[in-house]
């Protein structure tokens, strides 16, 4: 056991979890770890007036786009955004890669996330500076996969080697060989899919804005028909634990629950959900618990903050408690990346926490989830962590 030092924290109130809510005690680390809960002693670091919370988990982001003009380009349809998207990344003014990374990076920490998984679309939209000082967030980026043609799979997979898992674009930016090939490696798979109507047109009858944006740009259709995305994904083996499907604003409840049964995790993006003014998702309706939660890119969101995911989820899809959505930009985000060590302060946790100010403490770990969805509500200096 290593031996550092052991530091005893005490705010007014600690949410362990979205269950559970301590007051007047200590939170006990040593070496980045959550030993336990301890009542006060002569010894603590004490912060009068601060409520601290566990802090949250992003499955999914775009790194690269950080300085994209998204408030100039159309809403009106996927396609139509997207190719305003390809055209301003074909432009030499923008932010390389790199730098727009660290800016999302930035943007993160100062927002409180304490982990973020991320699509690498492009090559250098990766942070090696923030990896190497091990800053906060934690990122676990995955190289994305565009390559609708069924002779680049073996090509494309080589682009993968040595990473930690894979990031395939959609249904219809990848061959169903080279989807096969992907959800057949060890290792989580992370995908967008059933994000829109324009998706499921396209694989069910191989044609609208989506394929004419395709056509286009000289890719290739999808060479089968489906009659939904979930349907896509299990003739890809894809129907597996280990696998994230992104956005899923477009998918039925019986297509959700579907999921669920095979282990799928669903993402869901509410800054980007409403930046496409897209109808509520069925979440709700498929019985299920409130999914995932990610703040995809600045190409399609407003900023890259959990708590404005946080809320804004409450918001467009009330049907779920603040409790609810707090879990799940919380524990939910862990447990999709296969993490128990995050998402909570209870101890083996990892000890990053966010710190806000509280005259008052909330009565109970419920109400203390209302008072977080409060806009006004934000924390101190970012996410924070135990050496």
């Amino acid at each position: 056991m290593s031996g550092g030092a052991v530091r005893r924290l005490r705010p007014d109130a600690i949410l362990v979890d979205s269950q559970t809510l301590l007051s007047d005690r200590a939170l006990v680390v040593r070496d980045g770890r959550v030993l336990g809960h301890d009542g006060p002693s002569a010894e603590d670091e004490v912060h009068p007036g601060e409520f601290w919370s566990a802090a949250p988990v992003l499955v999914h982001a775009h790194l690269e786009s950080h300085d994209a003009p998204a408030a100039t380009w159309s809403r009106a349809g996927f396609a139509a955004w997207a190719a305003e998207l390809l055209a301003w990344r074909e432009r030499r003014d923008r932010l390389p890669p790199d730098q727009a990374a660290a800016a999302s990076l930035a943007e993160l920490r100062r927002a409180g996330c304490g982990f973020v998984l991320a699509h690498r679309a492009e090559a250098g939209a990766t942070s090696e500076a923030h990896r190497r000082a091990r800053e906060l967030p934690e990122l676990l980026d995955l190289p994305e996969l565009f390559a609708p043609e069924p002779e680049r799979a073996g090509e494309a997979l080589r682009t993968c080697a040595g990473a930690p898992g894979r990031a395939l674009h959609s249904p219809f930016g990848v061959s169903l060989e080279l989807a096969r090939a992907a959800f057949a490696a060890p290792g989580p798979v992370s995908i967008h899919l059933g994000e829109h109507a324009e998706e499921r047109r396209l694989l069910a009858a191989g044609d609208g804005p989506l394929a004419e944006l395709l056509r286009a740009r000289g890719r290739p259709l999808p060479a089968g028909r489906w009659p939904s995305p979930v349907d896509w994904l299990a003739d890809a083996g894809g129907l597996r634990p280990g696998v994230l499907a992104v956005h899923g604003a477009d998918l039925r409840p019986e297509e959700l629950r579907r999921l669920d049964r095979a282990g799928v995790r669903v993402v869901w993006c509410p800054g980007t959900h409403r930046f496409f003014r897209r109808p509520a998702p069925a979440f709700a309706a498929a019985g299920l618990p409130a999914p995932a939660l990610g703040c995809d890119s600045r190409a399609s969101n407003d900023a890259l903050d959990p708590l404005r995911e946080f809320r804004l989820a409450g918001r467009l899809l009330p049907d779920f408690p603040p409790a609810a959505w707090w879990r799940a930009a919380t524990e939910g985000g862990a447990e999709a990346v296969g993490r128990a060590d995050l998402g909570h302060l209870r101890p083996g946790a990892a000890a990053r926490w966010l710190r806000f100010r509280a005259p008052r403490s909330p009565a109970d770990a419920a109400a203390a989830c209302v008072w977080l969805a409060g806009e006004e509500v934000r924390p101190i200096g970012g996410v924070e962590a135990a050496a």
